[in-house]
């Protein structure tokens, strides 16, 4: 079926971890939550300011990050369907998120040329990864380690520690 609401270009879709809810994330400044497979809209987060790139769950499907064009990270509470924190350390736009599987870390990217990792507990930046000469457009986590994975306008694809933020290996 065709889930219709959003009044922009849809950019990103995540599935939640546990239960049949899509979450999308659109150029119309917000991102929506629908259940599954009937696409009936369960909730809408607005609150950027700008268009929303990235959407992703948290591994437990309590908590969703978003990216956006205004520069933000946004991680909304899914059961009081509200904004818990506003993440301001990227300077422009953000275009994706990652959870690591445990769901301590938060990782985003940016037009900024850099790759930032959160932690989920003090909701502070712990490391910085710095080497891209271009936007970083993706991050990945392998699944349950400490890697990093960036894809860059720069045309390279980087390895990174989450541990000590340097990069492990970089694919031209």
């Amino acid at each position: 079926s065709t889930f219709k609401g959003h009044l922009g270009a849809v950019s990103r879709v995540a599935f939640h971890p546990k239960i049949p809810v899509v979450a999308t994330a659109s150029d119309d400044h917000t991102w929506k939550m629908w259940s599954m497979p009937d696409g009936q809209l369960v909730l809408s987060g607005e609150g950027h300011r700008d268009w929303v790139s990235g959407v992703a769950f948290h591994p437990r499907g309590s908590l969703v990050a978003t990216t956006s064009g205004d520069a933000t990270v946004k991680i909304w509470d899914v059961s009081k369907e509200r904004c818990k924190h506003t993440l301001t350390d990227h300077n422009q736009a953000v275009w994706a998120c990652a959870f690591h599987d445990l769901g301590d870390f938060l990782v985003t990217c940016s037009m900024d040329q850099t790759t930032k990792a959160f932690d989920m507990t003090s909701m502070k930046c712990r490391q910085t990864f710095r080497g891209h000469v271009d936007s970083v457009n993706h991050v990945a986590f392998q699944p349950y380690s400490n890697i990093v994975l960036t894809a860059s306008g720069d045309k390279t694809v980087s390895m990174w520690d989450l541990r000590t933020g340097l990069c492990v290996q970089t694919f031209y």
